[in-house]
């Protein structure tokens, strides 16, 4: 029996050598017929290669360069035609993943918008000894002799051409306080800019050119930009104007408390895509090269680009432009509540299923909320329809309606919701301080003898 049982073990242990000579055997004799440019039986089998496959012409063909828009109909000096992308131009499946190489795409949003997008040079009036902690010694040394006095010097920051018969929007920062303007087209045709007018709540601003048949930019939906969304920075950052950076949405609805202002809307699209001094008023572009921002700051401790950038959503700049240019000011909506946050502690003891609308914390009297009977602590969940995530959102939200418009709310109250037809009031207008006159810019020095 113990022989029979060794008998079997020495069958065993010789078929497995067998085997694996064979298998390396095989290999061998695959490996010559790759080399050779064979295909063995096992690869004939397999289903071709993602990169071999063939395209979806739908999908994956390259877009046009830029498309051809012809010349517009001359349109009255005060007047702009927004411009919107045809739907021919858009992707024909939407929300689908780019094929291959995406780079087409790319080059064809860029040629799309880099003629729109100008470069706007100016004279700053400034603080002579610069507002930061390196010259904070002479600041303290000025306030104990004497008032400070003011300089003037070179500005720069970027705009869009909006309308084929010369408006540029930008940036109110970018031309606050300033003179002068020199607007550089992208062929570089150099032309006077005049301020036309400005809104420091939102930090827009129109020009104007004496000039015809310009190409305006293609203005996006801002509602419709999704977080993770490919973006295109295009602007004059560091004075090297028609610059194009890349990168994605990064967040929406950002309140970083940079307007000043007690009807101050923030509400940016947050971006990685990168964004220095002199991007101000320059075009934030989705991939088919349509504005969907105005590029407006960053987050920085140095001055610069640091990792995010912002722009004003692109629905609201036009809501301001078009005011600008019926009004000569913005009329915008007015509800009359102060509001907070809701967080999770709140949400509880309101009853709430979860955090979510703004908490009214007081109501103005006489005005649109008080009339309509909101009361402190009732939550407003949605406008129109529309929900409600944040302050800034709600704010956008009624900032984008004019006044007399009629806006219903949803609130929760007490573990109920109620609905409320509410017509807005106008909003208070902030005081406009028109760019400074050319011949402010002329200074003395009396004790030289000489101005300049």
């Amino acid at each position: 029996m113990e022989f029979l049982k060794k008998v079997l073990l020495v069958i065993t242990g010789l078929a497995m050598i067998a085997a694996v000579v064979y298998i390396i055997d095989l290999s061998q004799k695959s490996q010559q017929m790759r080399e050779q440019g064979g295909v063995t039986e096992t690869e004939k089998e397999l289903p071709p290669r993602e990169s071999e496959a063939p395209v979806d012409t739908a999908v994956g063909e390259q877009p046009p360069a830029v498309p051809d828009t012809g010349i517009s109909p001359p349109l009255k000096p005060d007047s702009i035609q927004w411009r919107r992308l045809p739907e021919t131009e858009l992707p024909a499946v939407k929300g689908a993943p780019l094929p291959g190489n995406p780079n087409p795409v790319f080059i064809a949003a860029a040629r799309r918008i880099l003629p729109s997008v100008v470069t706007i040079q100016s004279m700053m009036k400034v603080k002579s000894i610069p507002d930061d902690e390196t010259h904070k010694f002479f600041r303290e040394k000025f306030k104990e002799e004497e008032k400070e006095e003011e300089q003037f010097r070179p500005g720069s920051g970027s705009g869009i051409v909006i309308s084929s018969n010369g408006y540029i929007l930008t940036n109110y920062h970018v031309i606050e306080k300033a003179s002068d303007f020199n607007i550089i087209l992208y062929d570089k045709r150099e032309y006077h800019g005049e301020y036309v007018g400005g809104d420091p709540n939102t930090d827009i601003a129109l020009l104007k050119i004496e000039a015809q048949e310009l190409p305006a930019a293609y203005m996006g939906n801002s509602d419709s930009v999704q977080i993770g969304e490919w973006v295109m920075a295009v602007g004059s950052p560091l004075n090297f104007s028609s610059t194009i950076t890349a990168g994605i949405v990064s967040a929406l609805g950002r309140d970083i408390r940079i307007i000043n202002q007690q009807y101050g809307v923030e509400n940016f699209i947050q971006t990685d895509a990168v964004i220095n001094p002199g991007n101000s008023g320059g075009a934030l572009i989705n991939l088919n090269g349509e504005v969907i921002g105005i590029n407006t700051a960053i987050a920085t401790r140095t001055g610069l680009y640091q990792g995010y950038g912002f722009a004003i959503p692109s629905n609201l700049a036009m809501k301001v432009v078009d005011d600008i240019l019926k009004y000569g000011e913005v009329h915008r909506g007015l509800l009359g509540v102060s509001i907070s946050e809701v967080n999770d502690v709140a949400a509880r003891g309101l009853g709430l299923p979860r955090p979510m609308g703004v908490l009214v914390q007081g109501v103005q009297p006489g005005l649109p909320a008080d009339q309509a009977g909101i009361k402190p602590g009732d939550v407003i969940l949605s406008v129109n329809g529309e929900e409600v995530t944040s302050v800034n959102d709600l704010q956008l939200k009624i900032a984008r309606k004019s006044p007399g418009q009629v806006v219903k709310l949803k609130i929760w109250r007490e573990g109920q919701t109620l609905e409320f037809n509410i017509s807005l009031t106008q909003a208070p207008v902030a005081k406009v301080r028109p760019p400074v006159k050319k011949e402010q810019l002329r200074q003395s020095f009396l004790h030289l003898g000489l101005q300049v």
